[in-house]
């Protein structure tokens, strides 16, 4: 933290960087809460349906099924991974400060298009 910050910059800095914490440990929560119940719907839906349908038998669906229920943690843990690493490691760190230069460009442009739609229907009223 630089020396000749105000106060109430180094205030916001760290307001902004516990915000940012308590969404990372917000989005953790929830990815624990899910996947653990995927992993009580795995070990479970064999003994749940196996004598009323035929189609859980089915090798198929125990493949789709598998990949699924194995897949939905793989792929979140690797965005909680990259999560996790914006928030302790890049710090304060914002969507926009990492967002690439033609997506804002895009978005300027978009603004502006917006803005002159607006101002000529408001003009010709």
């Amino acid at each position: 933290m630089e020396a000749n910050q105000q106060p109430s910059e180094r205030f916001l800095k760290a307001k902004k960087k516990v915000d940012s914490m308590k969404k990372f440990y917000h989005h953790l929560r929830v990815y624990i809460i899910i996947n653990a119940l995927l992993l009580v719907v795995k070990l479970n839906l064999y003994n749940w349906f196996r004598d009323d349908y035929q189609w859980i038998q089915n090798p198929e669906f125990g493949y789709w099924f598998n990949w699924n229920i194995i897949g939905t943690p793989v792929l979140w843990g690797i965005g909680l991974l990259i999560h996790g690493i914006c928030v302790f490691k890049f710090g304060v760190t914002s969507w926009k400060e990492l967002k690439p230069e033609f997506m804002k460009k895009w978005e300027k442009r978009q603004l502006d298009k917006f803005l002159q739609d607006e101002n000529k229907k408001n003009g010709n009223n």
